[in-house]
């Protein structure tokens, strides 16, 4: 049984009949058509060449992100091709994130004087703290639930967004409408967007979300920066309509020196690595290993994202 993969695996954890072999978007093609292949391992920019390819036996394709977007889900569907995403690998690295950059903000660490002089000043007038603060994450899954324990743990009145689920541990409660999502960012100290592109999260948070925030809210971008109607966000951020923004995510990466939020004094820029961790990278390899496992032995895959479990 042959496994193609993008990323390097511990074989010490795979079955003893899988053989792997590493591939990329190009050289995955030379396999076109073989009968051996049991399982795919790729990034989403190779699942889009992979899926107008012929593999007969193929049972699992599995993403090494978390995110599937702009992946064919349906056309793989057809095929009877279950495909997986790397599940809650990434979701401890980015809560930490969010949480670093909240307590940037919520100390001023860049604002402190004492960062740059020697002597001790003090201004207890913006320094703040994230207790019993008002926080709205959007999107309730494995990312937004490991963000909501941690801020469960700094004492936190913490309010979810989700479409599906009405409620969930370490959550207040959970909206499902837009609406009542409106009148609760009118409160709303921080808010939080954990959310994938999708035809629904498209500019999602715009001028219509954005004026219900007061002027002292921040905003913690993690999940796709397509959910922003980034011109709007920018004025919003320049005229200081609202407090400020730590943005981890931008649909170009590596972020260009020359992105115009970089030069807002009330932005932090993160450089795109949130979900990156060593002991990340160690949970998506024991993840991928069991899911080939599964398959190479007739059980069925978990964290599949298109509805297929053959």
């Amino acid at each position: 049984m042959l496994v193609l993969s993008e990323k390097i695996i511990d074989t010490t954890l795979l079955n003893e009949k899988v053989e792997l072999e590493f591939i990329n978007g190009s050289t995955v093609k030379k396999y076109n058509g073989s009968k051996d292949v049991l399982a795919i391992i790729c990034s989403r920019s190779t699942a889009k060449v992979v899926v107008d390819m012929k593999f007969p036996n193929v049972k699992l394709l599995n993403l090494t992100s978390a995110g599937y977007d702009q992946v064919p889900l349906e056309k793989y569907a057809q095929k009877g091709i279950p495909v997986a995403n790397a599940g809650g690998t990434y979701s401890v690295p980015i809560a930490e994130t969010v949480v670093f950059g909240m307590l940037q903000m919520a100390k001023k660490y860049r604002k402190n004087p004492n960062n740059r002089h020697f002597k001790i000043t003090r201004n207890y007038n913006y320094i703040s703290e994230l207790k019993d603060k008002e926080v709205v994450i959007l999107g309730t899954g494995n990312i937004g639930t490991e963000i909501a324990k941690r801020l469960f743990a700094f004492e936190m009145n913490i309010v979810g967004y989700d479409n599906l689920i009405n409620k969930k541990d370490y959550f207040r409660r959970v909206i499902n409408n837009k609406e009542e999502l409106k009148a609760q960012l009118s409160k709303c100290n921080y808010i939080i967007s954990t959310l994938p592109n999708n035809e629904n999260t498209k500019d999602f948070i715009n001028n219509e979300i954005l004026s219900c925030l007061s002027k002292d809210c921040i905003i913690v971008n993690v999940g796709r920066m397509s959910v922003f109607n980034e011109e709007e966000l920018y004025k919003s951020l320049k005229s200081k309509a609202i407090g400020g923004a730590v943005l981890d995510m931008f649909e170009k990466l590596p972020n260009p020196i020359t992105n115009r939020f970089r030069r807002l004094s009330n932005v932090i820029i993160l450089p795109g690595v949130a979900a990156i961790s060593k002991e990340a990278n160690k949970r998506l390899e024991i993840h991928l290993a069991n899911n080939v496992n599964r398959v190479a032995l007739g059980d069925k895959p978990i964290c599949i994202v298109n509805g297929i479990n053959n």
